[in-house]
C-alpha cells in the first residue's frame, strides 16, 4: 500500500502559477514556487520555455524570489518581479543576451508590470506614502537588510480602509500606477491620493491607461468602484462606476474597455463581465445570460486567491474569462453581443490562463495534483509539466461524488474520500469539512489537508450547501442574512444521507472542521448538536456583534449579515455561535493567524475564553505574523504545524481505528437551528426556487470533447 500524505510534504510540493504566453504563442513563461525547509520560507523562480520544448530557460538565474513574468509585445524581453533586498522591484530580461536590468527602485516595493503596446514603457503598481496623517514613522534606519522600515511609532486611522488582510495595516501607504521607460530611468507616478488602484491596463495607442479604484473623499463608506482613464500628465477622467470592479482590460481596437463587476450593491450577486466605451458612457453587461460568476470560486489549501485573469482575442471581438460551475472552474469566452462559448473545461480547477497566437495555456489542478501547465493547440490538449511525480508513489484518495436533497427539495453536490484499504464491512471515523466564503465552493481539486486526514484512516466528507458559488445566483444568494439557517440544515441533512448510503460511518466518532465562514459553521454546529466528538474551527467567527465593524470588509458584512447591532444587537446575537456556548460540549481546537484582519483572532479568543471558563475542553493555537491565508500562503513551517495540530486533534478524540460493523447504522437527525423566528423546514419542496441543477451556458451548445495528449 502506498504511503499516505503527511503535513511535512509541504516541502516536496512544486506549485505553478502566473502563466503567460509570448505574443506568437511559441513560448510560455510561468512562475514555479516551493517551500524551503532550511530557510523556512516560500521561494519562486520564473521558467521560460518553448511550448513543446522540455528544456527551460531560467529568468534571473540564481534568484529565488522571481515571479510575475510578462512578455514584451515583440516577444524578445520579459519583465518580472524580483525581491532584491527588502522590497520587490521590476526587472527586464533580454532573452537573446540573457542580460537583465532593474527598472524600478521604489523603497516600499512594486508589483504587476504591464508593457505598453509598442514596448517602449512598462507600467506597474508602486507602494507610496499618500496619507502622511495616517502614520507616525520611526525615522531610524531599518533593523535589517530584509526590513523595508521599522514598525511605526503610531498608526492613525480615520477611515475604514486603514487595513486589509494579507497587506496588513496601510500606515498611510497606497498602491498607485507608475510608468517607466523600458530602457530604464526615472519612473513617473500617474495616480496619487489616499486610495488604491486595484487594476490597470494600457490603451491601444499607448497614450493612456485605464485604472480602477475610488478616489472619492468618502470612499470607505461606499462599495462603488470607478473606472478611470489617466494620461501621462496624471489627468484622471471617470468613465464608469460599478461595484467590486476588477480586471480592466482595454480592447486592442481601442474602442471599449472590459471589466468584471457586480450587477448591484447586494450580497451574493454574481460577478459579471461588462464593457463600456473608452470615452465613457453606459456600461453594458455581456454575461447577463450566464448564470455563473466570472472568476474562480473553487478553493483549496494549495494557493491563495487569485485575481480574475481576463484577456481579449487578438482582433478584439471576444473576451476570455474564468468561471466556476458545479465543483469546477473552466475557461469561457464571450463576444460583444453576449454570446458565451465554453473554451476549456473538465472536472478540475483552472486557476490561471493566457491566450495568444491561437494557443490557450492554462494552469489546472485536479483531485490528484496541485497544478500543472496545459495547452490547447488546434483543438488538442497537452500537459506540459510533471511537477510532482512523487505523488504517484503516495496514497491519493479519489473522491466519490454524491448528490443530496434538502428537506425543501434543493439539490446539492458533495464528495467523500475513503482511507487506504477501505473495507465496506467496517465502521470508520468521519471528518466533515465546511468551506469558507460563504460564496466559495469545494470541487474537483487537490486538497492537502483532506488527503492527510484520509491517509490517517478517516472518511472525509465535504459538500457545497446553499450559498456556495457554482450553482447560479439564486443558490448563491440563499445564505445571505441566514447564516446558521438553511445552510446548517443542508450540511446536517447531507451528513445524514452519506451515513445512510455508506453504512460505514461510526456515528460515535464524527468530527467537523472548517475555516472562515466554515469556522463560523463549525462553531455554530457544536452549539446546536452534540453529534460531533471533535471539532476544529480555523480563522473563525464566534460573535457577529463584536466582529461586525472590526474586520477589513465592513461594508460587505453589512450587506451579507444585516443591519448594524446598534441600537438593537438581538438579530446578530441570535446568529452568533457564542450565544450558545453553554450548549457546546464538543472538544474544540481553534486556530488563527495573529495578523488575520478578515476574521480577527479576538473571535477565537472570545470563544476559547468562554469555553474554558465553563470548564470545557478547548485549545487555541496562534500563528504569529500570519494572515487569513495561513493555510495557503503562510510560512511553510507554520503550515506544517497547523496540519499537525488539526490531524492530531481529530486523532486524539476520534481515533483512527476501524470497528467491525454489527448492524446497519441509523442516521442521526440533528435538532433544527435554535434561532428565534426561524420556522422548521417543511417536508415538501417549496414552489420557489426550483431545485438547483447543473448550471449551463446558454444559448451555446456544449463544445466537442477536446482530445488530450501528455507531453
Amino acid at each position: 500500500m502506498p504511503a499516505p500524505l503527511r503535513p511535512e510534504d509541504i516541502y516536496r510540493f512544486r506549485w505553478l502559477d502566473h502563466v503567460r504566453l509570448s505574443p506568437s504563442g511559441e513560448y510560455v513563461a510561468y512562475e514555479l514556487r516551493w517551500s524551503d525547509a532550511e530557510s523556512r520560507s516560500n521561494q519562486s523562480r520564473v521558467v521560460v520555455r518553448r511550448v513543446l520544448d522540455p528544456e527551460p530557460i531560467e529568468a534571473g538565474v540564481g534568484q529565488r524570489h522571481d515571479h510575475g513574468p510578462e512578455w514584451s509585445p515583440d516577444g524578445r524581453r520579459l519583465a518580472f518581479v524580483s525581491k532584491h533586498g527588502a522590497a520587490d522591484q521590476i526587472f527586464v530580461l533580454d532573452l537573446g543576451s540573457g542580460d537583465s536590468r532593474q527598472l524600478s527602485s521604489l523603497p516600499e516595493g512594486v508589483s504587476s508590470p504591464v508593457w505598453s503596446p509598442d514596448g517602449t514603457h512598462v507600467a506597474f503598481l508602486g507602494t507610496v506614502i499618500s496619507d502622511p496623517g495616517g502614520v507616525v514613522d520611526d525615522p531610524r534606519p531599518p533593523e535589517g537588510s530584509d526590513q523595508v522600515r521599522r514598525t511605526p511609532v503610531a498608526r492613525v486611522a480615520s477611515t475604514l480602509d486603514y487595513k486589509y488582510d494579507g497587506v496588513g495595516y496601510r500606515d498611510g501607504r497606497h498602491q498607485h500606477v507608475y510608468v517607466v521607460s523600458a530602457d530604464g530611468g526615472q519612473a513617473t507616478q500617474l495616480t496619487n491620493g489616499a486610495w488604491d488602484v486595484g487594476g490597470f491596463d494600457w490603451s491601444a495607442d499607448g497614450t493612456r491607461l485605464v485604472v480602477v479604484g475610488n478616489a472619492d473623499e468618502d470612499r470607505d463608506l461606499h462599495r462603488e468602484s470607478h473606472v478611470y482613464t489617466v494620461d501621462f500628465s496624471g489627468n484622471l477622467e471617470k468613465i464608469a462606476t460599478g461595484y467590486d470592479v476588477v480586471s480592466p482590460i482595454w480592447s486592442p481596437r481601442g474602442d471599449v474597455i472590459a471589466y468584471s463587476a457586480l450587477y448591484g450593491d447586494e450580497a451574493g450577486l454574481l460577478d459579471r463581465l461588462w464593457v463600456v466605451p473608452a470615452t465613457g458612457g453606459t456600461p453594458r453587461c455581456i454575461t447577463a445570460n450566464l448564470d455563473l460568476a466570472v472568476g474562480d470560486g473553487v478553493i483549496t489549501d494549495m494557493r491563495a486567491g487569485h485575481g480574475v485573469p481576463m484577456c481579449w482575442s487578438r482582433d478584439g471581438d471576444r473576451v476570455y474569462f474564468p468561471s466556476s460551475g458545479p465543483g469546477a472552474t473552466s475557461i469561457y469566452s464571450v463576444d460583444l453581443e453576449g454570446n458565451v462559448r465554453a473554451e476549456v473545461g473538465g472536472q478540475r480547477r483552472i486557476y490561471d490562463f493566457d491566450v495568444s497566437g491561437g494557443v490557450i495555456a492554462f494552469a489546472a489542478s485536479d483531485t490528484s495534483d496541485p497544478g500543472e501547465l496545459h495547452v490547447v493547440m488546434q483543438g488538442a490538449e497537452a500537459r506540459l509539466t510533471d511537477l510532482n511525480p512523487w505523488l504517484r508513489e503516495r496514497y491519493i484518495a479519489q473522491p466519490e461524488e454524491h448528490s443530496f436533497t434538502a428537506p425543501d427539495g434543493w439539490v446539492m453536490q458533495g464528495w467523500l474520500l475513503k482511507p487506504p484499504g477501505f473495507d465496506q464491512s467496517k465502521l470508520y471515523p468521519l471528518v466533515m469539512e465546511v468551506h469558507g466564503g460563504p460564496h466559495a465552493e469545494y470541487g474537483w481539486a487537490f486538497f492537502h489537508e483532506f488527503q492527510v486526514l484520509a491517509g490517517m484512516g478517516f472518511l472525509v466528507f465535504y459538500m457545497n450547501p446553499r450559498g456556495s458559488d457554482g450553482y447560479g445566483e439564486v443558490f448563491r444568494r440563499a445564505v445571505v442574512k441566514d447564516w446558521g439557517g438553511k445552510d446548517y440544515i443542508d450540511l446536517m441533512t447531507a451528513l445524514d444521507q452519506i451515513i445512510e448510503r455508506t453504512g460505514a460511518v461510526d456515528t460515535a466518532r464524527m468530527g467537523i472542521g472548517g475555516g472562515s465562514y466554515g469556522g463560523f459553521m463549525t462553531n455554530w454546529a457544536i452549539g446546536h448538536t452534540n453529534r460531533f466528538a471533535a471539532a476544529v474551527s480555523m480563522r473563525s467567527i464566534s460573535n457577529l456583534v463584536s466582529e461586525y465593524s472590526q474586520h477589513d470588509i465592513v461594508l460587505w458584512g453589512e450587506l451579507e449579515l444585516g443591519p448594524p447591532p446598534w441600537p438593537d444587537p438581538e438579530a446578530l446575537w441570535e446568529r452568533s455561535p457564542i450565544k450558545y456556548v453553554r450548549e457546546m460540549k464538543t472538544p474544540l481546537l481553534l486556530t488563527c493567524g495573529e495578523m488575520d484582519l478578515r476574521c480577527a483572532i479576538s473571535q477565537s479568543e472570545e470563544l476559547f475564553g468562554a469555553l474554558r471558563l465553563l470548564g470545557q475542553t478547548a485549545e487555541l493555537v496562534r500563528f504569529p505574523e500570519e494572515s487569513h491565508d495561513v493555510s495557503r500562503s503562510g510560512r511553510p513551517d507554520r503550515r506544517v504545524e497547523r496540519l499537525r495540530r488539526i490531524a492530531g486533534w481529530f486523532e486524539r478524540f476520534l481515533g483512527t481505528h476501524t470497528m467491525a460493523r454489527g448492524t446497519a447504522v441509523a442516521a442521526t437527525v440533528p435538532p433544527a437551528p435554535a434561532v428565534e423566528g426561524q420556522p422548521a423546514p417543511e417536508p415538501a419542496p417549496e414552489p420557489e426556487p426550483e431545485p438547483v441543477a447543473q448550471a449551463a451556458v446558454q444559448p451555446e451548445p456544449e463544445p466537442e470533447p477536446i482530445a488530450q495528449a501528455t507531453v
